[in-house]
């Protein structure tokens, strides 16, 4: 028992001082059995792969920046939590991932490059590991002070998208449930990875092993000063990370991947009733229908309008799929009688007219009409085909 009292107590300090726990970090507290791996600097996992930095975390996973020393290359360290329903998650992510990798033709999605499980302090974790990539299209769309990108990256964008998803559905039968821009990386050039690692680490990949020795023997006023250093360290590296991420946005035309398919689900077989963050959710998932490949085609439209606006073409509170369905149909007009009595939940949001149940659609304005109004795009243009 005072082994395990000592683990702990030991970990919780070591985290203190190289986590910088703050509110954008996953706490103490996910750090037990089940959970989350403590991962340090400078560990090796599977004999080959060194880990550099932290590269962010979700609710089943954090992510690591790391060495391949095997290929000399650096990748990305996906590690699960160790509680069962996790590792279940993790195979059927693992499988998905494994069939586009066995039918990929250098296609717009990450890339699986290994799969193992790490026997940690808190149990059996899967690690799976992906190529590195940039930052995604919502930091990309935020850099451009949210107004856009210009027309010619959006359609190269989505084309990209849409022959990755042409991929994903008819070839490899798969649904990716939960595209939105986190969830579209950008490449990165070899020159980048570089200045991610050269430029990203300030002075801990120098220091790192003698700080381990140094710290243990601080007091508790120390600790906190190098605390406080640590954070103004972090500090400056975003601020490197954002110099990193900064481009000339109207000459550069960007190659992109989708990626995080924890959620994906075969077409013949869904994993879930729900699916996809609120404002990209198709109307069909909404009133409980059976979705297809379609839903992911309209989360894709949402993405197209945020690229090329800057703005969500839907924002509603969330589970207020009243004023999301008013949204909708404010833009494309009534649905059909026939869509709105079918599924589980129509009759919460549709009389048997097909009239909303509780809201009232007071104005209508086309989406060619909110792209006018929005990006000062002429009919002319939109008319022929320029957008």
């Amino acid at each position: 028992m005072q082994g395990d009292l000592r683990i702990n107590l030991d970990f919780q300090e070591q985290e203190s001082f190289y986590s910088d726990e703050d509110e954008e970090e996953e706490g103490i507290k996910n750090y037990q059995i089940g959970r989350f791996h403590p991962v340090f600097i400078g560990e090796v996992f599977h004999g080959r792969y060194v880990v550099i930095q932290k590269l962010g975390y979700g609710n089943f996973s954090t992510v690591w920046l790391a060495k391949d020393f095997k290929t000399n290359t650096f990748v990305a360290l996906k590690i699960q939590r160790s509680a069962p329903q996790s590792q279940e998650a993790a195979l059927d992510e693992i499988e998905i991932l494994q069939t586009i990798q066995r039918k990929s033709r250098n296609i717009n999605i990450v890339k699986l490059l290994n799969v193992f499980v790490h026997k940690g302090i808190f149990g059996n974790h899967y690690v799976l590991i992906f190529e590195i990539l940039g930052q995604n299209l919502l930091e990309l769309i935020r850099n451009c002070d949210n107004d856009g990108l210009n027309l010619e990256q959006c359609k190269s964008i989505i084309k990209q998208i849409l022959i990755a998803l042409d991929f994903l559905h008819r070839e490899c039968g798969i649904i990716h449930t939960d595209l939105k821009p986190e969830n579209i990386l950008l490449c990165l050039t070899t020159e980048q990875i570089k200045d991610i690692v050269e430029k990203g680490q300030i002075k801990q990949r120098q220091y790192y092993s003698e700080q381990l020795n140094k710290y243990s023997k601080l007091s508790k006023s120390d600790k906190k000063k190098e605390k406080r250093k640590r954070q103004k360290e972090k500090k400056k590296l975003q601020s490197i990370k954002y110099k990193l991420q900064q481009i000339d946005s109207n000459k550069r035309i960007f190659q992109i991947k989708i990626a995080d398919f924890g959620n994906a689900c075969w077409v013949n077989h869904r994993m879930s009733e729900v699916i996809q963050t609120q404002k990209y959710r198709a109307p069909e998932v909404i009133l409980g229908q059976y979705y297809g490949t379609s839903a992911d085609i309209w989360s894709l439209a949402c993405i197209a309008f945020e690229l090329v606006t800057g703005d969500s073409l839907f924002d509603t509170e969330f589970e207020d799929y009243d004023t999301h369905l008013k949204q909708i149909q404010e833009i494309l007009g009534p649905f059909p009688i026939e869509f709105t009595s079918v599924g589980k939940c129509c009759r919460s949001y549709f009389k048997h007219d097909g009239e909303l149940r509780n809201v009232k659609v007071k104005h209508y304005c086309s989406l060619q009409q909110l792209l006018v109004k929005k990006q000062e795009i002429s009919i002319n243009e939109i008319s022929d085909g320029k957008f």
